[in-house]
């Protein structure tokens, strides 16, 4: 809300259950696979847009792996990606590293990492890390 900027939620063709314990089950056994969930639709017009924000929750020190999907899919050449992650404490981990892996041709800025209860209401964080990465509106 605080960008305007376009949303695309990328959503797996085999969705994720809707139980905590569950999820992290999904979640790990796709780790364990290396899966590349296949994503349901896709972004019309990729080419016109020059950031990309990029949010996911962190599931067992990584992201999710439809975020391998899309980093697959979707090339990010010449794009400046803005990352933020929720997680329980591990913050992004090994996840910035693994997107500027995938995506060499792309800016990545500074990403901005909240608690699980930090995400609840990010309004002000969000705001600042705007600012710090020159991206607020």
């Amino acid at each position: 809300s605080q960008t305007g900027a376009d949303t695309f939620k990328l959503e797996p063709a085999t969705a994720y259950s809707t139980d905590y314990n569950t999820v992290l089950d999904e979640a790990q056994a796709e780790q364990r696979a290396d899966a590349r969930p296949e994503i349901v639709g896709s972004i019309e017009n990729f080419d016109s847009y020059d950031v990309i924000y990029l949010g996911f929750p962190n599931w067992w020190g990584d992201m999710p792996m439809i975020l391998y999907s899309f980093l697959d899919d979707y090339d990010l050449s010449g794009k400046a990606i803005a990352p933020f992650v929720s997680s329980g404490g591990s913050g992004f981990s090994g996840a910035l590293s693994a997107i500027a892996s995938a995506e060499p041709g792309a800016t990545i800025t500074d990403g901005l990492s909240l608690s699980s209860s930090a995400s609840q209401n990010p309004g002000s964080a969000v705001t600042d890390w705007l600012a710090d990465i020159g991206l607020a509106e």
